[in-house]
């Protein structure tokens, strides 16, 4: 299913989707600590519109000592955490996350793989 949401200012919300295929079984999470929390913290911000439990799974992994996410896995989870900061009214740590973000340094294979991530990061610090 390829699904997003809109939500007017008076706080409706339409999920708007199309199925992609016929395959009812959906994929295992990530075995990986990292992309397992960039899973569940995107179904819970998007999905499940639980912003308050995205944000503490993204603030558990980002602060964990001996996890080192990639450049790329980085920028996603702090691009990630500031747009669920916003949805929370939380400009302090939206500000923080996107100049976290803003300062990482991508390869250019890196940068394209991680251009919705960047394309993203360029409307939240609008």
């Amino acid at each position: 299913m390829r699904q997003f949401l809109v939500t007017d200012p008076g706080g409706n919300c339409l999920r708007i989707g199309e199925r992609t295929s016929r395959d009812q079984h959906h994929r295992p999470a990530p075995g990986e600590p990292v992309s397992r929390a960039l899973h569940h913290a995107s179904l819970l911000a998007d999905s499940k519109e639980d912003p308050e439990s995205a944000a503490r799974v993204l603030d558990r992994i980002l602060g964990a000592a001996d996890e080192r996410p990639t450049p790329a896995q980085s920028l996603r989870l702090l691009v990630l955490r500031a747009d669920v900061a916003g949805r929370l009214g939380d400009e302090e740590t939206a500000r923080s996350a996107l100049a976290r973000a803003a300062a990482i340094r991508l390869t250019g294979q890196e940068r394209e793989s991680a251009r919705d991530d960047l394309e993203r990061l360029a409307e939240l610090k609008d």
